[in-house]
């Protein structure tokens, strides 16, 4: 019903009562009728808003669990990825390492390959979105409280966590390298840097063995992100579903 017709209504109200024409019986039942009409349509009005207030939501709750699948699709891919390109940096050190412990000292691998001592490989993800609907107030419609606590702590725990700690080892890597390493370095024109003169340092053998195995535990972190982001993602598959 229109609010024109409950106004309507409502001076009919107030009309019956003014009636003296009626007896009190003949207004109290006239009156009660108007009242009824206005409070069913009132409470129609408002079911109908509602029911069409929670499809509204329903819709960009959905939408956005759509978007969101992608986003982490295409994170997982991306993680995976890097420790792909980052794989020869990884084994460097650790081959590196390996010959130290050996006494096996292989100069021309080492200086040839001497750049990955500066090779980074930086976490990244995209919260746009998650953001987004995190600032719009729009968290609260994700009805299923167990994806909404994955989703929540993914993206406000273990990924920032996964991030920083990255810019931690590479800027501590980079001091490292400053302080024990590439003060002592002298370049030739081809680019190389004579790493394998310096091994004698037992400062500068420690930064193989050191990052050979913060390296590993990088990966091992990125691949178990991996693994709990694609968990994730079938989770929400599952609400979709539903």
């Amino acid at each position: 019903m229109s609010e024109e017709k409950i106004i309507e209504h409502s001076h009919k109200a107030v009309k019956t009562l003014k009636d003296q024409s009626k007896s009190i019986l003949e207004k109290a039942k006239d009156f009660l009728e108007e009242i009824f009409i206005i409070v069913l349509a009132v409470s129609i009005t408002l079911l109908f808003h509602n029911w069409n207030e929670e499809r509204h939501e329903k819709a960009i709750e959905r939408a956005f669990l759509i978007g969101i699948k992608e986003d982490l699709k295409q994170s997982a891919d991306d993680i995976q990825e890097s420790i792909k390109v980052f794989k020869p940096t990884i084994d460097y050190y650790i081959n590196v390492s390996h010959q130290i412990s050996t006494n096996k000292i292989d100069t021309k691998y080492i200086d040839s390959l001497s750049w990955h001592l500066m090779n980074t490989n930086y976490f990244i993800f995209d919260d746009s979105r998650f953001e987004g609907f995190k600032s719009s107030g729009y968290l609260r419609l994700i009805e299923n409280e167990v994806l909404l606590k994955h989703l929540v702590v993914l993206y406000s725990a273990y990924m920032p966590f996964e991030k920083e700690a990255d810019i931690d080892v590479f800027q501590t890597r980079e001091k490292d390298y400053n302080n024990y390493v590439g003060i002592n370095l002298n370049g030739d024109p081809f680019g190389d840097t004579h790493v394998s003169k310096l091994l004698n340092d037992k400062a500068v053998r420690y930064q193989f063995f050191r990052y050979a195995n913060v390296f590993k535990e990088r990966k091992a972190h990125k691949l178990s992100m991996i693994k709990r982001i694609r968990s994730l993602v079938k989770e929400i598959d599952i609400e979709l579903n539903k």
